[in-house]
């Protein structure tokens, strides 16, 4: 008759030492698989009217973010995110669906910059809550200068002022004897006629 109780050799069989070591695999494995790190990086760019003379960011209060000037004329997200305690279908229809997704609108000689979803609601599977983790590097152009957190602003009347004095140093450059080549002849009659 055998007894219920182990042997001491059980955990030195070969047999039992492989089968010991394939549970202790499992059992690691599904508590890896449990906390899980998905992740994916998101790159956008969003052009920036001529006319736009400040930016605004209102971004997800859980989210952190650091704007970098750079020397484009366009503005560049790219967006670091990562998920835990969830499953790769969940976290594929989450970017799907534009969780992370950024949106630009113009108003006015303003452009904002919002994230698509700012409500983001709670997501649990199997009881356990999923984490998010996102961080965003947004790329503006370097004429705008922080004025408040969260607002950018560029001087559009400085280029206009430059303008407006390389036509003021053109017309004191001008010869007399140019100006009396293209002044109009006066004929007999007080007409003036183009020569």
């Amino acid at each position: 008759m055998r007894s219920s109780v182990l042997h001491p050799d059980f955990f030195t069989s070969r047999y039992s030492m492989k089968n010991l070591l394939l549970l202790t695999s499992l059992v690691l494995l599904s508590a890896t698989s449990l906390k899980a790190q998905l992740k994916k990086t998101l790159h956008t760019t969003y052009e920036v009217p001529e006319t736009t003379s400040t930016l605004v960011f209102n971004i997800f209060e859980d989210d952190s973010y650091d704007i970098i000037s750079w020397a484009g004329n366009a503005i560049m997200t790219e967006t670091n995110i990562r998920v835990y305690f969830t499953s790769k279908a969940v976290f594929d229809f989450l970017l799907e669906q534009g969780r992370y997704d950024f949106l630009a609108q113009a108003q006015g000689d303003s452009l904002m910059l919002t994230n698509k979803d700012m409500v983001r609601r709670i997501i649990k599977a199997e009881e356990t809550e999923t984490v998010e983790k996102v961080h965003s590097r947004i790329f503006i152009p370097d004429a705008f200068q922080e004025v408040a957190p969260g607002v950018w602003r560029r001087e559009l009347e400085e280029e206009e002022e430059k303008g407006r004095e390389q036509l003021e140093r053109e017309k004191i450059n001008v010869s007399e004897k140019l100006k009396e080549a293209v002044k109009p002849a006066t004929d007999s009659t007080g007409r003036k006629e183009n020569g």
